[in-house]
C-alpha cells in the first residue's frame, strides 16, 4: 500500500491533531491548576498593590502605613515605631505574598483578642477588612469580605505586624 504525498500529509496532520487532543485531555490530571487547590489561599489577591494598611492594635494603639510616591509614610498613635523603610517594605511584601490554609467556617474565638487590619488595594473600590488573631501555635486571619478563615504559622505575625506581640 503506497500513499501519495498528500496522503502522507493527511496522516501527519491527523496524528498531530490526535496528540494535541490527548495532551489537552490529560493536562488537568497531570498538572493540576493551583487555583483549583482550595486548601491554600493568599491573604490578598495575587499581584495586588497596597495603597494603605491600617492596623488597629487596640483602642489606643494605631498604625497607618500609606503609599507616598515610591516609598511609605508611617503614622502612629499610642506607640513608638522604630522601623526603617526597608522593614516597612518587607512588611508590605509579606502581606502580598503570604498564604494560609483555609479553615472551617464555624470558628469560635474571643473577639477581644483580634487586631483589625483595613487594607485599601489599587484594584478595588472598597477596603478589605481582616481580623488577625495571634495564638500560641498559629495566626488566624478572618477575611470579612470573603467570609474565610486562614491559618498561618505563628511566626508570620512578626512579619505582618510592625510590633512584636
Amino acid at each position: 500500500m503506497k500513499l501519495s504525498r498528500t496522503g502522507w500529509n493527511n496522516v501527519i496532520i491527523f496524528s498531530v491533531m490526535t496528540i494535541i487532543l490527548l495532551i489537552n485531555a490529560t493536562n488537568d490530571k497531570l498538572f493540576p491548576d493551583e487555583e483549583n487547590n482550595k486548601a491554600e489561599r493568599l491573604i490578598l489577591p495575587q499581584h495586588s498593590v497596597i495603597l494603605t494598611l491600617d492596623i488597629e492594635l487596640s483602642d489606643t494603639q494605631h498604625v497607618l502605613v500609606e503609599r507616598a510616591g515610591r516609598g511609605w509614610q508611617v503614622t502612629t498613635k499610642g506607640i513608638i515605631l522604630d522601623k526603617t523603610e526597608q522593614q516597612i517594605e518587607q512588611m508590605i511584601f509579606s502581606w502580598q505574598q503570604s498564604q494560609g490554609l483555609v479553615q472551617a467556617a464555624d470558628m469560635v474565638i474571643d473577639n477581644a483578642q483580634g487586631i483589625t487590619v483595613t487594607i485599601v488595594l489599587a484594584s478595588e473600590l472598597h477596603a478589605r477588612t481582616l481580623i488577625l488573631y495571634p495564638l500560641n501555635d498559629q495566626l488566624l486571619i478572618y477575611q470579612q469580605q470573603d467570609n474565610i478563615w486562614l491559618a498561618l504559622p505563628a511566626t508570620l505575625a512578626q512579619q505582618l505586624l510592625p510590633i512584636n506581640l
